[in-house]
């Protein structure tokens, strides 16, 4: 059953990008069989990519699962990627005294630190050569900490935000100040030929409110954050009885 919190979609959406975590990937990081071949049928007729802030090989090892060859979001929103090559297409980068100062704050206090250093993961900030850093993940045990951080490091040059893991695990995401995966929308838009006012997105935790913002029409996970059933213009069963794919079926294959 699908309820809508705006408005219905007015016409069928002319590109598609979904989250990962929460909308398609559940905690044992395998999509179902049917979120699998809705995604894959749609990109028979439209653009689709993946939107996460997960990293770039991650989201590329997705990407190919779902069957998917064009541009997809990596690092909330920091890069766009060539799912096939593995090469950045677009991608905004912290500047380094920024980047080696959320690192240096970060690194003592987080259960994990990840950087991605032109597209190369990296867990130990010493390895880090380039210093091409796209995003920086912190990984803490709750989301009172999270959101604590989060707000220490938020600044005029670097944006920090919350987003919670499939395996409830809370992630404070450190980008380049106005990168998010509204940028994502913008350069997925612009890459793929289509205007973000028709464009479809799916998602269900706060890192996507920027996607939501952005995109034409924003599709919701039930259990979504109020403040993103606020905005989403229909609403879907949750990860656990294919949301995705019900939202697919209706607003791709069937529109």
């Amino acid at each position: 059953m699908i309820s809508s919190g705006q408005s219905q979609t007015p016409s069928p959406p002319k590109a598609l990008l979904i989250d990962l975590d929460g909308t398609v990937l559940p905690p044992d990081d395998q999509p179902t069989a049917v979120v699998i071949e809705a995604i894959k049928k749609a990109s028979l007729l439209i653009p689709v990519g993946v939107a996460s802030g997960r990293v770039q090989h991650e989201v590329g090892h997705y990407a190919r699962m779902f069957g998917l060859t064009g541009p997809q979001v990596a690092d909330n929103g920091a890069t766009l990627l060539d799912p096939v090559t593995g090469r950045p297409l677009a991608w905004h980068s912290l500047n380094r005294g920024d980047a080696e100062h959320v690192i240096s704050v970060l690194q003592p206090e987080a259960m994990r630190l990840l950087v991605c250093d032109e597209g190369r993961m990296v867990f130990d900030p010493a390895e880090i050569s380039h210093w091409t850093v796209s995003i920086v993940i912190a990984e803490f045990p709750t989301h009172e900490e999270a959101v604590i951080w989060a707000d220490r490091l938020q600044s005029d040059s670097v944006n920090a935000v919350v987003s919670l893991g499939n395996k409830d695990d809370w992630y404070v995401n450190c980008t380049k100040s106005g990168v998010d995966k509204g940028t994502g929308v913008r350069d997925f838009s612009h890459a793929v030929g289509v205007e973000p006012a028709d464009l479809m997105v799916i998602g269900d935790g706060w890192n996507d409110l920027p996607m939501f913002r952005a995109a034409g029409h924003a599709v919701a996970m039930q259990g979504a954050p109020d403040e993103l059933l606020a905005l989403a213009t229909a609403v879907v069963p949750n990860i656990e009885n294919d949301g995705a794919a019900v939202a697919i079926e209706k607003y791709v294959l069937n529109a």
